[in-house]
């Protein structure tokens, strides 16, 4: 919870929208980025983070961190941004 919390807060929307059913980009990209952030920060499943997130399957919790990762591999700003969040939630 405090990572959606922290998360919604940087990207301005709700920890409704985390949770929620709604697949645009305005909230699937902090969502995943939550997700990939809660896989790395807890010991908790796929299965676990998905309930978290709205009950949504181990398969999509996978793939957005898998995403996530992808994206800081190609991109500065996305690996500086995890990173402050990382830092932010540790706090």
């Amino acid at each position: 919870e405090v990572i959606q919390r922290k998360v919604a807060e940087v990207f301005e929307i709700g920890v409704s929208d985390m949770r929620g059913k709604r697949r645009t980009k305005t909230f699937t990209y902090p969502r995943q980025i939550a997700m990939h952030i809660a896989r790395e920060l807890t010991d908790l499943s796929l299965p676990q983070i998905g309930e978290h997130f709205g009950g949504r399957d181990h398969t999509t919790v996978l793939h957005a961190c898998n995403k996530i990762l992808q994206d800081i591999g190609k991109n500065n700003e996305t690996k500086k941004l995890v990173e402050n969040l990382v830092a932010k939630i540790k706090e």
